[in-house]
């Protein structure tokens, strides 16, 4: 079972974020997810969106790009962003010099289809989604295309939350499964949840309750990671 953390680039400042990067490092969590704030997340609930803005009133986007690197130097692992078209699209020439650290971009207010567009002009990695609402077609053009892993959002709405698996969400993700590797988020936050989500998927992607802990202070986010990878 892969477990993946997402953090918001330089929250709740740029050297405790350094910190946490390594501190995943060092407790072998599996690949981190950076998120680049952007004023308009509309995929985030209340924390991250909370973080997201938080950060923009403190840092710029290059700030927030520099750090990738720092963190790719800090975790040995798999390393992904999350951002939206808009960055992506407006920084596509430099995301090239991204390309080399990264093993993957995702772009969470872009659909399948769109994606597949995205990653011909950027000549990346994007990560293909699926959520609830998904029709096979589309599922079935995540499945051939995807280079890494289908990202399932596991439930109807933003990030947050508890989590839960209506039983045709467990259907489609079973029908990816046999064919892809399939990483749970949204609604994902401690060891209980990962045990669950095992059942069903080949991965986790934790982001709403690592930032909660990482603004409680560092040695609470270290607490947080042994206790869901020990």
């Amino acid at each position: 079972m892969n477990v993946g953390i997402y953090l918001v680039s330089n929250y709740p400042k740029k050297s405790m974020f350094l910190e946490a990067v390594e501190i995943c490092n060092n407790l072998d969590v599996d690949f981190l997810e950076i998120g680049i704030p952007f004023s308009d997340p509309i995929a985030d609930g209340e924390i991250l969106e909370k973080a997201a803005f938080e950060c923009l009133s403190k840092y710029d986007t290059q700030d927030f790009f520099e750090s990738l690197f720092e963190a790719k130097k800090l975790f040995k692992k798999r390393l992904y962003m999350m951002t939206y078209a808009n960055i992506a699209y407006s920084l596509k020439d430099e995301l090239k010099n991204y390309n080399k650290i990264l093993n993957g971009i995702i772009l969470a207010d872009l659909p399948v289809r769109e994606a597949i567009n995205f990653e011909k002009q950027l000549d990346c990695n994007i990560i293909k989604f699926a959520t609830p609402e998904s029709r096979k077609k589309d599922l079935d053009l995540a499945i051939k295309n995807t280079k890494d892993f289908i990202y399932f959002i596991s439930k109807r709405g933003i990030t947050g939350g508890s989590f839960s698996l209506e039983s045709q969400t467990i259907e489609k993700i079973n029908y990816c499964r046999k064919q892809a590797k399939v990483y749970l988020g949204f609604g994902i936050r401690n060891a209980n949840d990962i045990k669950e989500a095992s059942k069903i998927a080949d991965g986790v992607i934790i982001g709403t309750q690592a930032a909660i802990e990482i603004q409680k202070g560092i040695s609470d986010f270290e607490k947080f990671i042994k206790s869901i990878t020990k």
